[in-house]
């Protein structure tokens, strides 16, 4: 959950893992995909959004989840 909270998209995979496993909860998940959306809210500015659509293929200020 830290590392999701810092922006770890793997992170975010891993816990999806899990809870597909059925070692977390729905709760776990869900709280680990708002933190992940929180740290894209937090990271987003408009100068990052000019450089990605520049150039979106070799730009990216996130990690793409799916």
């Amino acid at each position: 959950m830290i590392a999701v909270r810092s922006g770890e998209a793997e992170s975010l995979k891993v816990i999806q893992l899990i809870y597909k496993d059925g070692h977390a909860t729905k709760e776990d998940y869900m709280k680990a995909l708002q933190s992940y959306q929180t740290y894209l809210g937090e990271i987003k500015s408009k100068q990052r959004d000019e450089a990605a659509a520049y150039d979106y293929e070799n730009y990216r200020y996130y990690n793409r989840f799916l």
